[in-house]
């Protein structure tokens, strides 16, 4: 049966490596290195080991990805023809090696028999120059993957292959979006090699300014001794607050008594966002995430769901909405986007009715009513649009508002109530629709005539100080004439 063993060449030191590692080298069975850049091969030509070098595959292919299956595929073909050869790689072959995962897969396929011998990782002569113990928390990430699988700043945190300047460019920018840039991390070069092993002790943002980095670098980033840091701290500080010691008010909150809080923080964050304040726009989104973890507790205590299955929810759901993103990029339509959201949202309420009237009829309904008024409008109008019910542009819609400015009046001229509330909400609701194809949100716009209007009306009342007089001092045609000469100052 055909067989390969699977082999560590430990960290850098002849002496990290292990008696059956050596003896496995050293018979007559062909020997394949990963890669010849390692501090150890001086001692493999001095002990007269034959081997097959991969290092010219890294010159002819583009991605290390294409590398790596390239040196699979001559493993396994070489296998097919030996009895039995031994592959070596650096380390320990289970730690941060892509080529040994693909082989395993790639062996099992063929029915080629193998084995991994263990030996010294760069992770024990890392520890070993930090002299820290792994029991008290270490999450270790490849360099290449900080973005999908970013650290827990609660916890040390080791990063590997961060073999040049550029790569340490590239994870100083991650990593400041997590930790603060003064925050003091260890580089650690050339560990476990006698004599050329280098602690560096930095701040953050000095990463890669630093000349000595190399293929046998790693960063070690010491756990943060504040307690509750990043998400899970903010999950833990609201269990803190809701705890039988904690805080009294926030005891007491419901999601009902939590309702205003998450409006009138939404509505903050609006306004950072209209002022382009954008250090208070990081405040507010804070405030309005906090109300997020706040629900998501109190559900938790209830045995309702907690916020894993909150942050879950919405991934699967934007997954499932996105075919285009995360299953099929091929087929992406800009302009088939929204309609398929919709089909697939309607897919995932089980609304069966595909009927287009009938089903954006049920849709309009189930539009929150704890909206604003005027955002109800504009939501109800974009789904009577999907089929073609619409102005061409604003300009036609604009005289709709004409039309129904004569209703109303000839109602008042009525006297009918009811019939000027009707009219008077079929006029807002026709601005509503010159608003919206103006493609401007009317609730922003009313805000803002509303905050132009105070600060006229601050202007009116310095003029009325100038003159030593009160506004209701004034007649109304008065006021008319000072509220004109506002406008000028």
């Amino acid at each position: 049966m055909h067989h390969i063993d699977i082999v560590g060449l430990g960290p850098g030191s002849p002496g990290q490596m292990t008696l059956e590692t050596f003896a496995l080298l050293k018979d007559s069975s062909p020997n394949f290195f990963r890669t010849t850049i390692h501090p150890v091969m001086d001692f493999i030509c001095q002990e007269a080991i034959t081997y097959q070098s991969f290092d010219c595959y890294y010159e002819q292919e583009d991605s290390f990805e294409a590398v790596y299956d390239q040196i699979v595929t001559t493993l396994i073909e070489a296998a097919r023809t030996n009895e039995k050869l031994v592959y070596a790689v650096p380390g320990n072959p289970l730690f941060g090696e892509k080529t040994v995962e693909k082989l395993i897969v790639a062996a099992k396929a063929a029915g080629i028999s193998y084995r991994i011998y263990p030996g010294v990782s760069f992770v024990d002569v890392t520890l070993n120059s930090l002299e820290t113990d792994p029991i008290n928390g270490l999450k270790i990430i490849d360099a290449f993957d900080v973005f999908k699988n970013p650290p827990d700043p609660r916890i040390g945190t080791l990063v590997t292959q961060v073999y040049d300047q550029h790569m340490a460019s590239e994870l100083k920018l991650q990593l400041m979006e997590i930790y603060d840039p003064e925050k003091k991390v260890v580089l650690l070069i050339n560990s476990g090699i006698p004599g050329a092993e280098k602690t560096l002790e930095v701040y953050l943002y000095e990463l890669d300014r630093v000349d000595d980095i190399n293929h046998l670098t790693s960063l070690f980033i010491p756990a943060e001794i504040d307690v509750y840091q990043g998400f899970q701290g903010t999950i833990e500080l609201m269990k803190a607050l809701r705890a039988d010691d904690g805080c009294s008010w926030d005891r007491s909150q419901t999601h009902e008594s939590l309702r205003s809080y998450l409006l009138e923080e939404s509505y903050e964050v609006l306004e950072a966002i209209d002022n382009q304040d954008w250090d208070n726009l990081a405040e507010e989104l804070g405030d309005v995430l906090f109300q997020i973890v706040f629900h998501a507790e109190i559900a938790s205590e209830a045995g309702r769901f907690n916020v894993n299955q909150v942050i879950s929810g919405i991934n699967e759901k934007m997954i499932r909405r996105h075919p285009h993103v995360f299953i099929d990029k091929a087929s992406f339509n800009p302009d088939q986007v929204e309609t398929n959201w919709d089909a697939i949202k309607r897919l995932e309420k089980g609304e069966v009715n595909t009927t287009q009237e009938s089903g954006l009829s049920s849709e309009m309904k189930k539009i929150p009513k704890a909206l604003p008024a005027l955002m109800e409008a504009v939501k109800v109008q974009k789904k009577a649009a999907k089929v073609g019910f619409d102005w061409l542009e604003a300009t036609a819609a604009l005289e709709k508002i004409d039309e129904e400015t004569h209703e109303l009046r000839a109602a008042m001229e009525e006297n009918d109530p009811q019939k000027i509330a009707e009219e008077l909400g079929d006029l807002l609701f026709s601005v509503v629709n010159v608003s919206r194809l103006l493609k401007l949100q009317p609730e922003l716009v009313l805000r803002k005539a509303t905050e132009k209007f105070i600060d006229r009306f601050e202007k009116m009342e310095k003029v009325a100080s100038q003159e030593n007089k009160l506004l209701n001092e004034y007649t109304f045609e008065e006021l008319n004439e000072v509220w004109n000469r506002s406008k000028g100052l």
